[in-house]
């Protein structure tokens, strides 16, 4: 009876369903048909469910919604993605959620994907980054391959 409002209300938001960083609450939220251009420094956690066109630096977490789309390189420690960005990532961790699309590099320590992401770029794992080695493969018609692999 008294908490039904409560229950209901972290099922709608995926954010606080969550045990990470940005589960905190949300101190800015740019709302579903919102569009701004610029470059933004947010300092506190972040849901974004319109559009942005520029670069994004956090000092807290991240949230893309579904209707969020991001054209521009962010760069923050916590960043959860269910929505679209185009442009490279830079975070501590990342969480791809079913129908994000990632066009763009990212580099993190901690990245999970979950089926139905897409993910179009490249990714390097900052923790395993001294390990890379470049490998060739031999020539075909294509041209040469370059493969990376990490030796354990």
């Amino acid at each position: 009876m008294f908490g039904n409002k409560e229950k209901s209300k972290d099922v709608d938001n995926p954010v606080m369903s969550h045990k990470s960083a940005t589960s905190k609450d949300i101190k800015t939220l740019i709302g579903e048909g919102c569009k701004i251009e610029g470059n933004f420094f947010i300092p506190t956690a972040t849901r974004i469910d319109g559009t942005i066109k520029g670069d994004l630096t956090g000092d807290s977490g991240i949230v893309i919604g579904n209707s969020g789309k991001v054209e521009g390189n962010i760069c923050s420690p916590e960043i959860i993605v269910y929505g679209n960005v185009t442009g490279n990532i830079e975070t501590n961790r990342i969480e791809l959620k079913r129908g994000a699309i990632v066009t763009g590099d990212i580099k993190t320590n901690d990245l999970i994907t979950e089926a139905g992401a897409v993910f179009n770029g490249k990714c390097i794992m900052k923790s395993e980054a001294d390990n890379v080695t470049e490998l060739k493969s031999s020539e075909s018609e294509l041209g040469s391959v370059k493969i990376k692999s990490v030796i354990s």
